[in-house]
C-alpha cells in the first residue's frame, strides 16, 4: 500500500483523533503546586494520553489509517447505504480502495449500480475522498453442482431439465 503525506491527512475513521493536534508528545507536568490535606505537597502527577490518541499515533505510525477507513466501511455498512439496502446487501471485501458487494438478487445489483455514485460519495463523507474509488456489485452466486472437496470432471454440457 502506497501513501503520499497528503494522502494520509485526507484518510479519517469517524471516532478515532488521527490528527497531530489532538496529540501531544510529551507528558505534561500538572500546574500549580496541590496540597495533601495536612497541607504537605503532593508529588507531581502527569497528563497522560488518551486511549484514542495513543492509538491514533501507532496507527498513523504503522500506517494503517487507510486500513481503518476499509474497516470502519465494512462495519458500518448500514449506517452508510441505509437499513433497506443493508438488509439485501453484503460487503464482501475491501481490497485497494475497491469494495466488493454481494447482494440477494440480481435486482438488487441493478438498482445499487444506479445508487453507485451516491453510495461513493456518502462514504467520501464519512472516510475522506479518495479512499473508497470503486464498487464491484455482483448478483447472488449461482447454484453449484459440484459436490464434495474433490470432484471428477463432468461430460460436458447437457439437457438437464428437458
Amino acid at each position: 500500500m502506497t501513501s503520499s503525506a497528503a494522502g494520509e491527512s485526507q484518510v479519517k475513521v469517524p471516532g478515532l483523533a488521527l490528527d497531530e493536534a489532538s496529540i501531544s508528545k510529551k507528558p505534561q507536568p500538572l500546574r500549580g503546586r496541590p496540597t495533601g490535606q495536612d497541607g504537605r505537597a503532593i508529588p507531581r502527577g502527569y497528563k497522560v494520553d488518551s486511549l484514542g490518541a495513543l492509538l491514533g499515533r501507532e496507527i498513523r505510525k504503522r500506517d494503517w489509517s487507510e486500513n481503518m477507513a476499509y474497516g470502519w466501511v465494512m462495519g458500518n455498512w448500514e449506517s452508510l447505504v441505509g437499513v433497506k439496502i443493508a438488509q439485501h446487501t453484503e460487503v464482501k471485501m475491501i481490497k485497494e480502495g475497491e469494495v466488493h458487494i454481494e447482494c440477494d438478487s440480481t435486482a438488487w445489483a441493478t438498482q445499487l449500480k444506479y445508487m453507485q455514485s451516491t453510495v461513493l460519495k456518502a462514504i467520501a463523507e464519512k472516510v475522506g475522498a479518495g479512499v473508497i474509488t470503486k464498487l464491484h456489485i455482483y448478483g447472488p452466486k449461482t447454484k453449484s453442482w459440484r459436490k464434495g472437496p474433490l470432484h471428477v470432471p463432468g461430460r460436458g454440457p447437457r439437457d438437464t431439465y428437458g
